[in-house]
């Protein structure tokens, strides 16, 4: 009976504590973020824009990052226009550009930080004249 009497306490005070207890609140995202590092032993000019906007052009040299973001029109939209990028990726002087364009995925995040970022390295393919950009997974 003891058992039964203590049970019958202590079990709504443990629902009440359950409800009533602040859990933990995250970050509202406000951001879509996209970061960019160049892995290869070359300087790496590329073009990048969003949506139907202008191309950018941005520079980068080996062991670099650059950040992309697009700031959403209220937190948590994690909504956002496309995001696509173009390089050449011939590095040999003999040979003509061979340009490569690529939609890229966002990450939808808080801060518009390195952590938040979907990433992609550019890194050479195959010989020392050739590079490609490639999903960090």
């Amino acid at each position: 009976m003891f058992r039964t009497n203590l049970l019958a306490l202590v079990a709504p005070v443990a629902l009440a504590t359950a409800l009533f207890t602040p859990g933990t609140a995250e970050a509202a995202n406000r951001f879509a973020v996209t970061g960019i590092e160049n892995k290869s032993t070359h300087t790496v000019t590329y073009q990048i824009k969003w949506g139907d906007g202008a191309w950018h052009k941005v520079t980068l040299k080996p062991g670099e990052r650059w950040l992309h973001w697009h700031t959403y029109a209220k937190a948590n939209e994690n909504k956002s226009p496309n995001l696509t990028i173009r390089f050449d990726s011939e590095f040999d002087p003999n040979m003509k550009p061979f340009f490569i364009e690529y939609a890229l995925k966002r990450s939808a995040a808080p801060a518009h930080d390195w952590e938040d970022a979907k990433k992609y390295v550019f890194q050479n393919d195959g010989n020392k004249y050739f590079i490609d950009l490639k999903e960090v997974k």
